[in-house]
């Protein structure tokens, strides 16, 4: 049995127990020697093992995690808004404790593995970035984040706009950035320069591209999607091990990954099972 499918059962389990044993305990204590009491706790407990049985049916289905053997040459890693103010303690909309951190990080170090042995065969790598001046119109949606100030003309990058330190961009990596749109989720179609990331796939001449980053629920599923209508067929990759979600969990939410291999038939896979030709 895979881990997503072991999580998933443990979940339904706990839900039950935790729902039914509420239920005794409430109702048992309220009709303490009433027979009647019994019953109606009797048929509530009928009634929630049927609204789980049937939440059961509604989780999608686990995916089979493949592993993947592509041309570096042809392949593009795409790195989504792995900065400050996304991934460490003290950014405007990231974890709020060191062990929330630690995670991310842990997925940031995988990305920079899997970057570092696809560069060394050819890989070519694009970092997407949130890139706000003061008073973007998404601050009303989420508060102000990833600034950059201008200064006599020239942009200045607060720390929270900043990649965090384990995945600084190396200076051939190409860095694509995001704003001024109401919502600037989608590095396809809310750079500062209209259709930009159309452009550099077609410059790079790529025909794969994998995905990471931060968050599988926002930016990561814009950029999925995005990919997965560019690509041919198969040629999107997502490995679970390096994207992270909001609110953050040490998986990846199941309906994502069903949504994006159901629909758009993204390859779902792990950084470790990815192999360079």
């Amino acid at each position: 049995m895979s881990s997503s499918e072991t999580a998933r059962r443990s979940f339904l389990k706990y839900a039950a127990t935790a729902i039914i044993a509420g239920v005794v305990a409430g109702v048992g204590g309220y009709s303490l020697g009433r027979s009647t009491g019994e019953a109606e706790a009797s048929t509530k407990i009928a009634e929630l093992q049927s609204q789980v049985e049937d939440l059961r049916k509604k989780i999608p289905p686990p995916v089979e995690i493949q592993e993947v053997t592509i041309n570096p040459a042809k392949t593009v890693l795409i790195i989504v808004d792995m900065q400050n103010d996304f991934c460490k303690v003290g950014g405007a909309l990231g974890p709020q404790d060191k062990a929330g951190e630690q995670a991310i990080t842990n997925v940031a170090l995988k990305i920079r593995e899997l970057k570092e042995r696809g560069k060394a065969k050819g890989m070519k790598v694009i970092y997407t970035q949130d890139y706000h001046y003061e008073n973007d119109p998404e601050f009303k949606i989420w508060g102000p984040h990833c600034v950059v100030k201008k200064e006599n003309g020239v942009d200045k990058p607060t720390w929270g706009q900043l990649e965090i330190p384990e995945l600084t961009p190396d200076p051939d990596d190409i860095v694509v950035h995001k704003g001024g749109k109401t919502v600037s989720y989608d590095c396809f179609y809310a750079t500062y320069k209209p259709g930009e990331m159309d452009e550099i796939l077609a410059k790079l001449g790529v025909d794969t591209c994998i995905v990471t980053g931060t968050v599988s629920n926002i930016c990561v599923n814009a950029a999925v999607l995005g990919c997965a209508q560019r690509m041919p067929m198969g040629h999107t990759i997502v490995p679970v091990d390096g994207i992270v979600s909001l609110p953050f969990f040490p998986w990846t939410p199941a309906t994502e990954l069903h949504h994006w291999n159901a629909i758009y038939k993204v390859v779902i896979s792990e950084t470790g099972k990815i192999k360079f030709a």
